[in-house]
């Protein structure tokens, strides 16, 4: 018989909001404004441990309510909250218990990143963490997590030791790389957020964080921009693991002297002197005349905090904006180069913005398949990002940035599960490339009915896979031992 229905439905614990608390509108809303402005959860349950997940999960089944998991509530298209679901919030978890001597960590999943980078920064490390302070950690992991030092240790999934995840039976397992649920530690590592159950703490890896060289050189829109492009991509595409640069490049109707920012910039970091970081940087530094040429030698936390202040744009508390985007397995051709700067150089947004991550090193040593994070073998991603102020018209703007990934695709593919995008079709194949049907054999494993769903999860494998998948390995295919193989 059913555990559910031999027991009475658990209570709701923890930090309760519903509609009509002072504190519901603000609950409600995910950090894109645009996106969850009209989604009204009938509940929201601040989690502050195991049991209140647990419980969560019990009551939304024996209310048959749909559940949304949130941590930092950082989702571009608010998948992790809606109407008439119950918001498993996981915010307000934030301890964290770092071992010198083994040199981890263990982390709840409502730590923001900003917060991981300080808390470990005062005991003199630091994680594989990405750029964006307010991302919560356990979202980050299950993304993937670029930032900068993937270069140098990969990408944050890559430090994942443990996971403790709360499934849909309200059970806690603890998920690793060589125990009897290392299909579904896979499964995390890139997996996407909100698909297997609640991940209640991680362990991972965390390193010294020792001072580093950075850099950030920009040009005005009167410079040759077509050839910062071209040098950044040649230079980064076969630069070593000490190095790690985002290209950042907004629009010709940038307001320059409103944010204190030029709107072509070079920026990042090196593991090694300024004296040799300026030497190697020469080919820009040649570049026309550059506004702007920082190369200095900074703290780690400093570092953090530059990324942030020199890429971050928001003009609104309640952001209302688009970014999706795409990876690209070589260098653009100058057709390409053309397009994104025709693009940003005709829109009258003074907010359309594209940001070029430079990849590869470390991050390439894992094959496509050892994680569910499965773009290992491509150079660039580019994160493609529109925002609109209140009386603009926001499905123009969509269109607008919808038409330069379109126009890419012929040297682009795929798209960062961490950047969704609604309008997407065939977004399994996007987010997860060939590791996709594993995913839902992995779903079907340990959500067979499908609890933790919402829009672009991932399905259980349907029934009519078992006979064939059975067949070729002589054996049922979720057995863990095959399904590694």
């Amino acid at each position: 018989m059913d555990q559910r229905k031999r027991n009475p439905c658990p209570d709701l614990t923890g930090r309760i909001v519903i509609p009509g608390a002072p504190e519901y509108n603000e609950a409600r809303l995910d950090y894109n404004f645009f996106t969850s402005q009209d989604k009204f959860p009938s509940i929201i349950v601040y989690c502050q441990n195991t049991k209140d997940v647990s419980n969560a999960i019990g009551w939304a089944r024996c209310h048959n309510v749909p559940i949304r998991i949130r941590s930092g509530g950082h989702n571009h298209e608010s998948f992790s909250t809606g109407t008439g679901v119950i918001v498993i919030d996981v915010s307000e978890m934030k301890r964290v218990s770092l071992d010198k001597s083994k040199g981890t960590a263990i982390v709840e999943p409502g730590v923001t990143g900003q917060e991981l980078y300080e808390t470990l920064y005062k005991e003199g490390f630091t994680q594989v963490g990405g750029t964006c302070p307010d991302v919560g950690i356990s979202g980050l992991v299950l993304s993937g997590g670029m930032g900068p030092l993937l270069r140098r240790h990969g990408l944050t999934c890559d430090t994942l030791l443990s996971a403790q995840i709360v499934d849909a039976d309200g059970r806690l397992i603890r998920a690793t790389e060589n125990n009897k649920y290392k299909d579904l530690f896979w499964a995390l590592r890139g997996g996407g957020g909100g698909n297997f159950g609640v991940v209640v703490s991680i362990t991972i890896k965390v390193f010294p964080a020792k001072p580093v060289t950075w850099f950030n050189i920009g040009w005005d829109w009167n410079q040759p921009i077509e050839e910062v492009i071209d040098t950044w991509q040649e230079f980064f595409s076969k630069a070593d693991r000490r190095w790690f640069s985002h290209l950042d490049l907004w629009s010709k109707a940038f307001p320059t002297d409103q944010f204190d920012k030029l709107p072509i910039k070079v920026l990042g970091v090196y593991y090694g002197p300024p004296e040799e970081a300026r030497k190697e940087l020469s080919p820009f530094l040649n570049i026309g005349r550059p506004s702007n040429q920082e190369i200095e030698l900074v703290n780690w936390n400093e570092a953090i905090q530059l990324f942030d202040e020199s890429t971050a744009i928001f003009i609104s508390e309640k952001p209302e904006y688009k970014s999706p985007g795409a990876f690209a397995v070589d260098t653009l051709p100058p057709a390409a180069i053309k397009t994104i700067t025709k693009t940003l150089r005709n829109t009258t947004s003074p907010y359309f913005n594209v940001l070029i991550f430079s990849l590869g090193g470390a991050y390439s040593d894992i094959a496509p398949t050892d994680t569910a994070f499965y773009y290992r073998k491509d150079k660039f991603f580019l994160q493609y990002t529109v925002q609109w102020i209140e009386d603009e018209n926001a499905s123009k703007r969509i269109r607008e940035v919808e038409a330069l990934r379109g126009r890419l695709l012929p040297y682009t593919g795929g798209d960062y599960v961490g950047n969704p995008d609604s309008r997407i079709k065939d977004y399994l194949t996007a987010y997860f490339g060939g590791n996709a049907d594993r995913l839902m054999r992995v779903k079907r494993k340990y959500d067979p009915n499908n609890v933790f769903h919402f829009p672009q999860s991932i399905p259980p494998a349907p029934a009519s896979w078992d006979y064939d998948w059975s067949v070729k390995h002589n054996g049922p295919w979720y057995n863990n031992e095959l399904l590694d193989k």
